[in-house]
């Protein structure tokens, strides 16, 4: 077989210790990749190495086909989506999102498109069907979830396909329909010479899939035929999360209701985001938070976190208060435990670990006081019982993308707060971790007061312990208890 990419006498380092090697490996014409390994092992860094962005030692060959109609090149769609508003800044807090001062410096998916591609074109409005993202041209990048940023992603680099091309967790944050339609159009691009490289965990191969890069436990990166492979083969070296000892303490708070909807609409300009929505959440409930990309979800749980605007205009209570009542905003929040993909992009990378977790205390996306002796206590031994000890004092920047995760859904728990709000909370974690994670929530919350609002797109990452289901469609609320994942 023809190669497509080889490595020679390959290998990547991290701080001065190795992350990844290979004596030698190659991608041949036809192959389509599915690169897989714990949190941590590497892939990014890889996909980072093949596109130029991050040395590495030894040799990557690229062999592009000469009569492709694809552009002789390798194009990366990295995990996370960021961009500048329009003074050409990138430091944004979440709360920013629904700010219309910072709203209206940010572009429009309209603006970043036609950046890159005329929007009008026929293959952008392709796959703006396909993605079913036309309703959405005109939205500011600020107030997309993460989902609509991914659809962003796509379309940028699939408007103008190149012979290779690295998505690097494609799928996560999309809804069930759109990771359908978008597997039988990358399966079609397959078959017309497109190399698809794709960064996932290992129950979303899609059938398209030749062959499976595997980083394993001693650092080696090897390839094996789809048919050979076995999901196991990558648990052995995942960051172990020791969960037994933790115990949340009881609560001290008593409300009568944590949320109550009367009525509820939201819109913007001619849009109806949410319609109609009446909705009460008693202490305890557990509740999965459901609907495809674009429903409504977002600005549900903005209403709930305190940071919409529109609560004001509507009859909303949190914790047994009526918005608008003269509460402020960190009252709202000193009641919640927060993790989401948003928050995740905008987190402060230059604190420590550690600072990172304390933050939890403190409800803001830096440390800007200085913590208490219990609060570190506290914190440490968070570390401690996650595994996460030896990296107290790394800059969190500096960590793999699984363990920012981890760090935050521990943040999000420190405080012992009523809600918990828990949005896609899975979501750069191995297969290993995700089943973790699920456990500890079923640990700690299956016998407790807490209250949760839980949101994922993937059935096998609903802790047991949900049984009361809100789903939305586009917009409109459909109440299901106790919860189904159908």
């Amino acid at each position: 077989m023809t190669q497509l990419v080889t490595l020679n006498q390959f290998k990547i380092e991290r701080n001065n210790q190795e992350l990844l090697k290979c004596a030698t490996l190659s991608i041949n014409y036809g192959d389509q990749i599915f690169l897989t390994g714990t949190s941590g092992s590497g892939k990014t860094s890889l996909a980072l190495a093949l596109t130029g962005e991050l040395y590495a030692h030894g040799e990557i060959k690229f062999n592009y086909q000469e009569n492709s109609v694809f552009p002789k090149k390798i194009t990366l769609v990295k995990q996370f989506f960021h961009f500048k508003d329009n003074y050409g800044l990138t430091d944004f807090y979440y709360q920013q999102r629904y700010n219309s001062h910072d709203a209206d410096n940010a572009p429009t998916v309209r603006q970043t498109i036609d950046k890159v591609i005329n929007v009008d074109s026929p293959q952008v409005q392709f796959l703006l069907t396909l993605l079913d993202f036309h309703h959405r041209l005109d939205a500011v990048l600020l107030q997309l979830s993460s989902g609509e940023r991914k659809k962003i992603q796509l379309i940028l680099a699939l408007a103008k396909p190149s012979q290779i091309i690295v998505l690097d967790n494609p799928l996560i944050g999309l809804d069930i329909a759109t990771v359908a339609r978008l597997q039988e159009y990358m399966a079609e691009l397959a078959k017309e010479g497109v190399c698809f490289i794709l960064i996932g965990d290992s129950n979303t191969i899609p059938e398209f899939i030749t062959d499976v890069l595997i980083i394993s436990a001693d650092h080696n990166l090897t390839k094996l035929k789809r048919e050979n492979y076995h999901q196991d083969t990558t648990t052995a070296n995942s960051i172990n999360f020791n969960y037994t000892n933790l115990k949340l303490p009881e609560l001290k708070n008593e409300f009568a209701s944590i949320i109550r909807f009367n009525s509820v609409t939201i819109s913007y300009a001619e849009k109806i985001a949410l319609s109609n929505i009446s909705w009460q959440v008693k202490p305890g409930d557990k509740w999965l938070l459901s609907g495809a990309n674009g429903a409504g979800k977002s600005t549900l749980l903005s209403l709930i976190n305190g940071d919409h605007p529109q609560a004001y205009a509507n009859e909303i209570y949190l914790f047994d208060r009526k918005r608008g009542s003269g509460e402020t905003i960190w009252e709202i929040k000193r009641n919640i435990g927060f993790i989401s993909p948003e928050l995740h992009w905008n987190f402060d990378g230059n604190m420590t670990c550690l600072q990172t977790v304390i933050s939890g205390f403190y409800d803001t996306p830096g440390l800007h006081r200085s913590a208490t002796d219990q609060q570190i206590s506290i914190a440490q031994q968070w570390l401690k019982e996650a595994g996460f000890s030896d990296h107290a004092n790394q800059r969190f920047a500096n960590v793999s993308n699984g363990i920012q995760r981890m760090l935050l859904l521990l943040r999000a728990i420190i405080k012992n707060p009523p809600l918990f709000i828990f949005d896609e909370p899975c979501q750069g974690l191995d297969d290993y971790q995700a089943q973790q994670f699920i456990s500890l929530v079923d640990h700690l919350f299956a016998d407790s007061g807490h209250t949760i609002i839980y949101v994922s797109h993937r059935s096998d990452q609903i802790p047991t312990c949900i049984n009361q289901r809100l789903n939305l469609v586009a917009g409109v609320a459909d109440i299901i208890s106790p919860a189904s994942n159908n």
